[in-house]
């Protein structure tokens, strides 16, 4: 587990009573988090209990019914209008999640650019940054990222494991507050999950804000600050590792870790 995390000013993530509903169906019932800075925070949870759906919601993918969200202080997807939040418009929307790396189940990679293309674009068209430093940042990603030789690659030319890899240099490329994933692993196969990981524990160790949404128990005990459990659109535990997996409070959470540990453990 990384070290714990002591700055608790003031949370670069808060979350407070957020709700979210698909027709009648209610997929988030009242969500409260705070993250602070440099905290890793993993989120584990069986099918259906709102975990994409949470994460998707804190950079606005998904429109909320009720609550909040803040990140560095500012309501994200909406404003304040005589006490009533209303959506914000879009250019606002866009410039909000500037500050918010997105990482998905499946690598979005523009397939006809290559990768050091798909990691400057935003930068250069959103943050406005001139394109010769855009291309500095991006082969110093690629680079961290251990792609330095795959620049001038196409994403077909790359593994499932190279392309979620370039992903995440494309998100830290616009210099995110935090970083969320969204079971980034879930679609590669099981020897390229690892070098994903490898990376993710890397950004932790130096300090990167991290919400991850993951079945990797053996990467939740490892990096997470806390390790948060959903159930039917509440969070139901919230807990250090060393005691989320040796004494959960919640039935469910330790039904749900007797169903997973041992095969999803890398």
């Amino acid at each position: 587990m990384t070290d714990q995390v002591t700055n608790k000013q003031a949370p670069i993530v808060r979350v407070s009573g957020v709700e979210k509903r698909f027709g009648d169906l209610q997929v988030l019932k009242g969500i409260d988090l705070d993250v602070y800075k440099g905290e890793v925070i993993v989120i584990v949870g069986s099918s259906g209990s709102g975990k994409t759906t949470f994460i998707r919601c804190i950079n606005h993918l998904e429109k909320i019914q009720g609550g909040r969200i803040e990140v560095n202080g500012h309501l994200i997807g909406y404003r304040e209008r005589n006490g009533r939040l209303v959506e914000d418009a879009e250019s606002n929307i866009a410039r909000q999640r500037c500050e918010i790396g997105m990482v998905f189940q499946l690598f979005h990679l523009f397939p006809h650019l290559t990768a050091l293309e798909n990691i400057i674009e935003a930068p250069v068209h959103v943050r406005k940054v001139p394109r010769t430093e855009a291309i500095e940042t991006a082969r110093t990603l690629l680079a961290r990222v251990g792609l330095a030789d795959k620049a001038n690659a196409y994403p077909a030319q790359l593994s499932g494991g190279q392309q979620q890899r370039v992903a995440i240099a494309r998100a830290l490329a616009m210099r995110p507050s935090v970083m969320l994933f969204d079971e980034p692993t879930s679609a590669l196969d099981p020897e390229m999950i690892g070098e994903v990981l490898d990376v993710m524990k890397e950004l932790a160790r130096e300090g990167m804000t991290m919400i991850v949404v993951s079945h990797e128990m053996g990467f939740a005990r490892e990096v997470a600050n806390r390790v948060i459990m959903m159930h039917e659109g509440r969070i139901i535990e919230d807990a250090p590792p060393e005691t989320f997996f040796t004494a959960p409070k919640h039935e469910r959470t330790a039904a749900f870790l007797s169903r997973v540990i041992g095969k999803r453990d890398h």
